[in-house]
């Protein structure tokens, strides 16, 4: 790209910055405000986050909920298909298995028995393994079992209506209506009769991700309930009022207290038993597997690979205990913290706060919200999602200061724009301007106020702090600024431009001295810039800001400012 068209450019993006005066930060934050209320009324493209900071906060609580020392995991895990294949062959198992099993737990008296095996089908070549299975499910009156809710695309299909399962729930304020529901029951008559069913379906999240459990899924005005749900209904525990809760983990994967199915089941058997036998009195025990081979793990914030079988044990854990996590997720709120945080960032870019300030002030709003989000899921059951409040704020944060950052490299740019081809130099005007005592933020108020009043006075002059001063600076000089002119009319001897320092001085006295008062202290110099000598240029300019300094306190420099105003 030539150079006359990198100064095309930046004549443009001059003449769009300094032309807004400051105006740019409320169209801004008014553009912003706008997709804040669309995206949390209809888009909702800050959902994923909400999801991974959910995730992470999850993954990295300091404290988490101890895991219910009554809920026990009877595991179906890789080393019982072992013990079990040699005796009963591969999975699946004979049913009677099942039903010993059962019998010889209910001995105990466990307070509930979860089954996470869907028995959908008859054993073909064993009925009466099925008949007994039959007889003991019939027998017992806390023994609970699953059904699987198909896709809602085939109830159509089905003959089977909710009316005919008993156990099912009614949605206030909806009409029922008796339509077909594709689920598959439990093979078993007695199982279907006791009402004792719900589904174990596992519902992940947009991105796969495990984060929730279904209470119930709607129908034609019947609630379908969870087979956590239908438990928490027959043995009393609270039970949610919404549709999904999201799962209080327990931690990672083991937090459950875990026997080995086969083991177990081995010692029921035995003449001499070795296991305490009143280890499951009072106990919700869940039958599941975590086999790899059969294939019952998800995703979740935990593991990437969870066994579905401790995914349950935390829905009934959470039921029990009335402690499942509650999203504070309101719209609303979304809306009024986005909107309060950008419209708090502009003003303060819009006043002239010191940048510095500004930078420090939005960090701390930013890692205050973020800590609220995780103090949230650390000291209760509720999750203040901030997320999206937190990212409205960081991208208008972020498109102000590049703006912010632009508005001082185009400025410094304009000053050097070469304004003829046969351009001999420049001459330069430059003004220091010692603010004295009133603080940082003093000074930050001059420089947007010298700013916009000199957008309306003369183009190419610019104002700017010394940044990062040495401590020797400032301790000497305090708050300093520079004003300066370039010209690119060179003269043989560098004169006093009367009509520039006329500008600088209205501009200075009636800006910088209503803000600073009587403290304001001024210096002056002015020289020649050679063009096309970026060395020589550098120690002119060096050399300018050091008279400048130098006159901010000296006796010249204020002979010079009483010189000024003897002509007015």
């Amino acid at each position: 790209m030539s150079l006359r068209a990198i100064n095309r450019l930046v004549q443009i993006g001059y003449h769009f910055v300094y032309r807004s005066k400051g105006r740019f930060y409320l169209y801004l934050a008014f553009i912003c405000s706008i997709l804040v209320v669309l995206d949390a009324t209809s888009f909702h493209l800050v959902a994923g986050m909400q999801h991974r900071t959910f995730d992470i906060i999850m993954k990295n609580r300091i404290v988490y909920p101890k895991a219910d020392p009554d809920v026990v995991i009877v595991d179906i895990d890789e080393g019982s298909l072992e013990a079990m294949a040699e005796d009963y062959g591969r999975w699946p198992w004979p049913r009677q298995i099942f039903a010993e099993f059962v019998e010889n737990l209910e001995e105990q008296q466990p307070k509930a028995i979860i089954f996470d095996i869907l028995f959908s089908d008859p054993d073909v070549y064993n009925k009466a393994s099925d008949d007994y299975f039959n007889e003991v499910a019939e027998s017992t009156t806390n023994t609970f079992f699953p059904m699987l809710r198909l896709n809602p695309q085939n109830d159509t299909l089905s003959q089977v209506t909710p009316a005919m399962i008993p156990g099912m729930g009614h949605i206030p304020d909806e009409q029922q209506q008796e339509k077909g529901l594709a689920v598959i029951l439990p093979h078993f008559p007695a199982v279907v009769a006791s009402g004792r069913m719900g589904t174990n379906n596992i519902y992940p999240d947009s991105d796969g991700i495990v984060r929730q459990y279904a209470v119930y899924r709607p129908h034609a005005g019947w609630s379908i309930p969870s087979l956590p749900a239908r438990a928490a209904e027959v043995l009393d525990w609270t039970k949610p009022d919404k549709q999904d809760v999201l799962l209080n983990w327990r931690g990672r994967l083991g937090a459950f207290k875990t026997v080995r199915f086969s083991t177990v089941y081995e010692d029921f058997l035995s003449r001499k038993r070795q296991r305490p036998q009143n280890e499951f009195e009072g106990k919700v025990v869940i039958i599941g597997s975590s086999a790899p081979s059969l294939f019952d793990t998800k995703p979740t914030p935990m593991e990437r690979v969870h066994p579905g079988v401790e995914v349950l044990a935390t829905a009934v854990d959470n039921l029990k205990n009335g402690d499942w996590i509650t999203s504070l997720s309101n719209p609303a709120i979304y809306i009024a913290v986005s909107l309060s945080l950008i419209w708090l960032t502009a003003l303060a870019f819009l006043t002239g706060i010191k940048r510095s300030l500004i930078d420090g002030l939005f960090a701390g709003a930013q890692v205050g919200l973020v800590a609220v989000s995780y103090a949230s899921l650390n000291l209760s059951t509720y999750f203040i999602d901030l997320t999206a409040p937190i990212t409205a704020g960081f991208v208008y944060f972020t498109l102000a200061r590049v703006y912010a950052y632009a508005e001082v490299v185009l400025a410094e740019r304009r000053v050097w724009l070469t304004l003829e081809a046969d351009t001999k130099g420049w001459q330069c005007t430059l003004v220091g301007v010692l603010l004295g005592d009133d603080g940082a933020l003093s000074e930050s108020k001059v420089i947007m106020a010298l700013k916009r009043r000199l957008n309306a006075r003369k183009e190419g002059v610019t104002i700017e702090a010394f940044p990062n001063k040495p401590a020797g600076i400032g301790r000497a000089y305090g708050d300093l600024l520079l004003v300066y002119y370039v010209d690119s009319e060179v003269t043989e001897k560098p004169i006093l431009n009367q009509i520039t320092m006329d500008q600088l001085m209205d501009m200075i006295r009636e800006e910088a001295s209503n803000l600073c008062g009587d403290t304001l202290s001024l210096g002056f110099s002015q020289g020649s810039m050679p063009y096309g000598d970026e060395q020589g240029r550098i120690e002119v300019w060096r050399r300018l800001v050091h008279q400048a300094i130098h006159g901010v306190q000296s006796d010249e420099g204020k002979r010079v400012f009483a010189d000024m105003e003897s002509l007015k």
